[in-house]
């Protein structure tokens, strides 16, 4: 059982949105949601029954943990500006590259990074959700534990160097994949195709790796070394699109690599 009943959130975007409600829902008191942008933190705090509020100053400290959940290059900034008035409140952000230096001068500080995409619109399962946690601090290490099994048994600790190597392949699998499906989609709208006609293909290769390793779900020209095939479509790549022209070079390449390596 938690030790934290009451909790406030500094940022009210897509990681916020989903841990308020979910805490929310598990009988935490969610205190204030603050935000400079009034309408979200005021959408927020109606959906997390809390209190907004649109000016840093007037957040009460009087709660058992501050979520810092807002951009990465304003966490320190905010951070200090509440450690300067409370050292003793405890408090964690939900980055997954900020170290904790970013709460020098605090008490009891950690991380509680939800190693998940989030939308605010679109629904997610938060029991599958794994959680990495931070701190230096072994009894505030443990609170985090315990608020974080409310809501997933996926619970785990994190150095910051770990949590920060996590992320980049974080950011492999997730906004570098996004992207090329993104790119994909422009192909085809601009060469007048159905987009949709992909979609099956990009759900069957999500779903081969819940039952195969990425190496060995890995299929296609480069995986091949058909090299007369990549050929063809570089040269239709690179009468048209540059970019594309050298993202397929080098993923392409990437893929025979580690093909050779493994062969």
């Amino acid at each position: 059982m938690t030790s934290i009943k009451k909790i406030s959130f500094v940022g009210s975007g897509n990681v916020a949105t989903h841990l308020a409600k979910a805490f929310s829902k598990k009988g935490i008191l969610v205190h204030q949601i603050y935000s400079q942008t009034c309408d979200n933190s005021e959408i927020l705090a109606w959906q997390s029954n809390a209190i907004y509020i649109c000016e840093l100053n007037e957040l009460d400290l009087d709660v058992d943990l501050l979520i810092f959940a807002v951009k990465d290059d304003v966490i320190k900034k905010l951070a200090q500006e509440i450690i300067a008035k409370n050292p003793n409140l405890k408090m964690v952000h939900t980055s997954g590259s900020v170290s904790l230096e970013v709460f020098n001068g605090a008490v009891n500080c950690g991380i509680f990074y939800p190693l998940q995409s989030f939308s605010k619109t679109k629904k997610i399962n938060i029991s599958e959700v794994p959680f990495l946690i931070t701190s230096q601090q072994p009894e505030f290490k443990n609170e985090l534990f315990a608020l974080a099994h409310l809501l997933s048994d996926k619970v785990y600790e994190f150095t910051d160097e770990q949590r920060k190597h996590l992320h980049i392949a974080a950011v492999f699998v997730n906004n570098f994949s996004n992207h090329l499906f993104a790119l994909a989609q422009d192909y085809c709208e601009k060469h007048q195709l159905d987009y949709q006609l992909l979609k099956p293909l990009i759900r069957e290769t999500i779903a081969k790796i819940d039952v195969l390793l990425p190496k060995e779900a890995q299929t296609g020209p480069a995986k091949r070394d058909d090299v007369e095939i990549i050929q063809k479509h570089l040269n239709i790549l690179q009468n048209e699109n540059l970019d594309l022209f050298n993202l397929y070079k080098l993923m392409s390449e990437s893929i025979m690599k580690m093909n050779n390596e493994e062969n």
